[in-house]
């Protein structure tokens, strides 16, 4: 069994990619998955999920669509949110 969900989700976006993984992040909390359950939803390992949502790796186009579709979103609507978290901290 993984840790809590929800634990340290508050983490730095000073990059784009911090900022996706902060908005990817909220979204797999609120629905109260860990990276083990988001993982097998979209096909990709827990590992490389978590190196995602740190902003360490940025997702193929592949894992941004079905992250977005995971959560009823479009992939710009995804990347908006994102870009709107990225310039709030600049």
């Amino acid at each position: 069994m993984g840790r809590q969900v929800g634990i340290n989700k508050e983490r730095k976006h000073s990059t784009p990619d911090e900022a996706l993984g902060a908005v990817i992040t909220a979204l797999r909390v609120q629905k109260g998955w860990t990276h083990a359950e988001m993982a097998e939803r979209v096909g990709y390992s827990d590992k490389h999920l978590n190196a995602v949502e740190l902003g360490y790796k940025s997702p193929t186009h592949r894992l941004l669509v079905a992250i977005a579709q995971l959560f009823d979103l479009h992939p710009s609507q995804l990347l908006a949110r994102a870009e709107k978290l990225y310039l709030k901290g600049k």
